[in-house]
C-alpha cells in the first residue's frame, strides 16, 4: 500500500472514529438514544470496511470502544457498541460462505451471544438500567420478549447494513472518493 493511501486511510478512519464516538455521546446523554447510537455508530465501521478492509476497520472499531468507554458519561452506550460494532466487520466475511443457512447460524448465534453479554453486563454493572419490556416482574417472559424482539430488530438491521453498503457502493463512493 502506497503512503498516500495510507495517510488517506488514517485520516477517513480517525473521521470515521470521531463521528462513532460523538454518535455514542448524544446516546449516552439522551438515554433513551443509547442503543440506537450504538446502531449508527456501526454503521460507519461500514465505510471502513468498504474503503479499508483488512485492519483498518478493526482499528477504527477499537478506536471508538476505547475512547467511548473512557470519556462517555454513562457507558451504557459504549458497552452496547463494544458488543455490537464489529458486526459490519464479520458480516463482510460471512458473506462470503456461500450456504445462506450456516451463514445465518453464525450471524443470529453472535447477536445471540452479543444480547446474553449486554443483558450479564446490565444486570451487574449497571443497576440504575431497566431493560424490562413488561412493567410487571415476570422474568422469563421478559427475557422471552427481550430475544424476540432483540433478534427482529437484528435482522432489520442486518437488512439495513445491506442496504447502506449498497447505497454507499452505487451513490456515493464516486461522489466521495476516498
Amino acid at each position: 500500500m502506497k503512503r498516500k493511501q495510507r495517510i488517506r486511510l488514517t485520516a477517513l478512519c480517525a473521521v470515521l472514529a470521531a463521528l462513532g464516538v460523538v454518535l455514542l455521546s448524544l446516546g449516552s446523554i439522551i438515554e433513551s438514544l443509547d442503543l440506537s447510537a450504538a446502531m449508527l455508530a456501526s454503521l460507519l465501521i461500514t465505510v471502513a470496511v468498504i474503503e479499508g478492509g483488512g485492519y483498518w476497520p478493526w482499528l477504527t472499531y477499537a478506536v471508538v470502544a476505547l475512547i467511548s468507554l473512557l470519556l462517555l458519561p454513562n457507558k451504557f452506550a459504549a458497552v452496547a457498541f463494544i458488543l455490537s460494532g464489529y458486526y459490519p466487520i464479520v458480516k463482510e466475511k460471512l458473506e462470503r460462505i456461500r450456504s445462506r443457512t450456516v451463514v445465518w447460524i453464525i450471524k443470529l448465534a453472535s447477536f445471540n451471544i452479543s444480547l446474553v453479554l449486554l443483558l450479564v453486563i446490565v444486570r451487574f454493572l449497571f443497576t440504575s438500567i431497566d431493560i424490562s419490556i413488561l412493567p410487571d416482574n415476570n422474568a422469563v417472559l421478559n427475557h422471552i420478549l427481550t430475544f424476540a424482539l432483540g433478534n427482529v430488530i437484528f435482522l432489520l438491521y442486518d437488512l439495513l447494513l445491506t442496504r447502506v453498503v449498497s447505497l454507499y457502493i452505487i451513490k456515493l463512493r464516486n461522489k466521495i472518493r476516498f
